[in-house]
């Protein structure tokens, strides 16, 4: 009886071998197939306690996203070649373009950017480009706070598309850790600072981190801890709670820069599925509500690119292999960034924001 048992033991320490083993492989074969491909933001970003990540300065990356689609950063971090001083340039009218990768020009050349076509479109502006890829809204706040507000500006476009919500109540993106947002009564206090760096020595491995969710091990600790009610800590903030920081956020801006007799723009970047698709309906209503609330002007890129006859909507943005890398998809291509150039300023014109 017990040799049958150990024999039975054996058996069984062998079949978990076994296991182990081929769920191994099967990690190892995702890892050679469907590993994640280098991010576009590694080759001209570093790491930030404050922001999690920010452009490095005076960088020059020739044809980054391709021939003649080149990527420029001055002494402050802002996409471009050229330095920005305090002063606003006599005689025009200083715009900052906050935002995440629609504002920076995923994809496209520096001067095919919609935020320096602004200007190109109307001498009379002079716009700084803040965009950063991969910022939310909590970032682009964060980031202007610290190193544009101090710029003498007259305009304050504050652009954000849908998915830069959701990264408000999240502690990391694609694996890079950053800072998150919370209110302590009306405050709004930053946490997750200094921001963790270790994804940004280790690359590799924050991009693919998550095909260890497949290994059968991690699975069962897993299960084990749900059951027990122990494991990480949920670092996602309640939705509901993501409405409630927005709008602390714009508050926060609107007094910014009421105090400095500025005129701040809160701007919602259209993405291609938005052309049909009503599902940020019941967001774009909050923000519209927010900007009425603190009496500034709401710029809805949806409504405009509805306007757009449906077979001249792909154009305005970048197919899947536009560049060698996999977030591309979806930002605008160069005549993209120009019809939003072209609405934007339009737009400003309409409402009175340039002035006479």
């Amino acid at each position: 009886m017990r040799s049958a048992m150990a024999f039975l033991g054996r058996v069984v320490l062998v079949l978990c071998v076994v296991e182990g083993l081929a769920s191994l492989a099967r990690v190892s074969a995702l890892l050679v197939s469907r590993a994640e491909a280098p991010l576009a933001e590694r080759s001209h970003t570093e790491y930030d306690p404050e922001l999690g990540w920010v452009n490095r300065p005076k960088l020059s990356l020739p044809d980054l996203y391709g021939p003649g689609a080149s990527l420029h950063t001055n002494a402050q971090r802002f996409r471009g070649e050229r330095d920005v001083p305090r002063a606003a340039p006599p005689g025009r009218v200083r715009a900052i373009c906050s935002g995440d990768s629609f504002a920076l020009g995923y994809g496209v050349d520096d001067d095919a950017t919609w935020c320096h076509q602004l200007e190109t479109l109307e001498p009379r502006l002079a716009t700084v480009n803040m965009g950063q890829g991969g910022y939310g809204v909590d970032q682009s706040y964060l980031w202007f706070r610290r190193d544009g507000a101090a710029l003498e500006h007259q305009v304050h476009l504050f652009s954000f598309i849908f998915e830069d919500f959701a990264r408000m109540g999240v502690t990391s993106f694609f694996g890079y850790d950053k800072p998150r947002l919370r209110l302590d009564g009306d405050t709004l206090v930053v946490d997750n600072v200094p921001v963790p760096r270790t994804a940004h020595w280790m690359p590799w491995l924050a991009r693919n981190a998550h095909f260890a969710g497949e290994l059968r091990s991690i699975q069962i600790l897993r299960g084990i801890g749900r059951r027990f009610g122990v494991g990480a800590p949920d670092v996602r903030a309640a939705n509901a709670d993501i409405p409630q920081l927005a709008a602390a956020v714009f508050a926060e801006l609107a007094k910014l820069h009421r105090d400095a007799g500025r005129r701040l723009v809160l701007v919602y970047l259209p993405m291609q599925e938005e052309h049909r698709d009503d599902a940020t309906a019941k967001l774009r209503a909050f923000i519209a509500g927010e900007a009425k609330r603190q009496g500034v002007p709401f710029l809805d890129g949806v409504t405009a690119l509805r306007e757009v006859a449906p077979n001249d909507v792909p154009a305005l943005f970048l197919a899947d292999a536009a560049t060698q890398y996999p977030s591309a998809a979806g930002h605008y291509t160069v005549r993209g960034n120009r019809w939003i150039a072209q609405w934007l300023l339009d737009s400003l014109r309409a409402r009175g924001v340039l002035g006479p």
